[in-house]
C-alpha cells in the first residue's frame, strides 16, 4: 500500500516521501527556488537507483502529464483532480446521458452552472480517429462517447454530473 509523508527542510523547502506497494519509495524535494529533484529508492536501499533536478515549468508540465491532462487512458470512465478548489473533470457521455444531444448553451453550462467546458474528445470508435475540440462554444453538442473535459468548483462539478447521468 502507498502513502505520502511530507518534512519541511528549513531554508530549502519542503520533502514529499512516496511510498509504493512494492516497497521501493519516491522522493521529490520542492526547493524555494521552484526547482524540484525526484529519487527513485529500490525496496530498503540506501542509495537511489536515479535522481532528476527539474525546472519549475519542468515540474508542471510533468505533473500535467502525470494528472492526465494530455492523455486519459481507455480504462477510465471518470478522472478528476482538485487544484485550489478548481474541480478538473473527465467525464464519458453514454448513451442515456441526460446531456445527450444537448449543446452547452442549451445546458447553460457556463452562465446558469458555472462550469467551463475546456475540451471534447470525441471518440470515433474502431478504427476511427479521435478528434479533440479545445474550448468549444455555446453550438457544440454533446453525442455518446464523447469524453467532456470540465472545469469549476467541486459544488457545481456535482450538480453537472447529476445532469450528465440524467438526474437533473
Amino acid at each position: 500500500m502507498s502513502y505520502i509523508s511530507e518534512a519541511e527542510l528549513p531554508g530549502l523547502g519542503k520533502k514529499y516521501q512516496l511510498r509504493l506497494g512494492d516497497g521501493g519509495q519516491i522522493i521529490v524535494i520542492i526547493h524555494d527556488d521552484g526547482n524540484r529533484e525526484i529519487y527513485y529508492f529500490s525496496n530498503d536501499a540506501d542509495e537511489p537507483i536515479f535522481s532528476v533536478l527539474l525546472s519549475d515549468q519542468e515540474s508542471r508540465q510533468l505533473g500535467s502529464i502525470i494528472g492526465g491532462a494530455f492523455y486519459q487512458p481507455r480504462t477510465l470512465e471518470k478522472l478528476g483532480t482538485v487544484v485550489s478548489g478548481l474541480s478538473i473533470e473527465w467525464l464519458k457521455v453514454k448513451e442515456d446521458s441526460g446531456i445527450r444531444g444537448k449543446s452547452i448553451g442549451e445546458l447553460g453550462l457556463r452562465k446558469n452552472h458555472g462550469i467551463n467546458i475546456v475540451a471534447v474528445l470525441e471518440d470515433k470508435g474502431r478504427g476511427g480517429k479521435e478528434t479533440v475540440s479545445i474550448n468549444p462554444g455555446p453550438g457544440y453538442v454533446f453525442q455518446p462517447r464523447h469524453i467532456i473535459v470540465a472545469a469549476g468548483r467541486k459544488d457545481k462539478m456535482i450538480s453537472f454530473e447529476a445532469m450528465f447521468e440524467g438526474k437533473s
